[in-house]
């Protein structure tokens, strides 16, 4: 039995307030590599990891990015990672983010990238915002996949 989304109402319409839709758009999948920093070396705090991967897009290492993640969770990510290539995902949504000259908040789009690696497991290593609030979601997260599978790094596009 799913949980039940709906609000309780007395009479006149019954709302959903159901997470909305949204679309990822996913890549082939893509040899990756990846390596552990453990904590105490490179400013890794105690008790935390960092995983630091590159995607292999076209033979050349590519999609650079590092992912802090708790010293317990370590061996089943690399337990993941191991088990077979992962695909891409983005997926675009609205996110409120501060603007910078008034201090208030507007709704902008941005894309989050995961790796799904083949048992299922979803790592989020990243997330692009858009250049202004008139930017569509979905169309932020199909330019994003377009320029992973293109070769682009990742630092660069959440540079955008």
């Amino acid at each position: 039995m799913g949980a039940d989304t709906t609000l309780a109402w007395f009479g006149g319409e019954q709302q959903d307030w159901s997470m909305p839709k949204t679309n990822a758009f996913v890549t082939p999948r893509y040899p990756v590599l990846f390596s552990i920093v453990s904590a105490g070396t490179s400013g890794v705090p105690t008790g935390e990891a960092e995983l630091v991967l590159a995607l292999l897009v076209a033979g050349t290492p590519s999609f650079l990015a590092a992912h802090r993640v708790p010293d317990q969770a370590v061996e089943e990510l690399v337990a993941s990672l191991e088990g077979g290539d992962p695909r891409v995902a983005v997926v675009g949504t609205w996110v409120g983010s501060e603007e910078e000259l008034t201090g208030q908040m507007e709704r902008r789009a941005a894309a989050f990238i995961s790796l799904v690696c083949t048992d299922g497991r979803r790592i989020t290593v990243a997330r692009v915002m858009g250049e202004g609030s008139d930017t569509a979601p979905n169309l932020l997260a199909r330019h994003v996949v377009r320029q992973i599978s293109r070769g682009v790094q990742v630092p660069d596009l959440v540079g955008r």
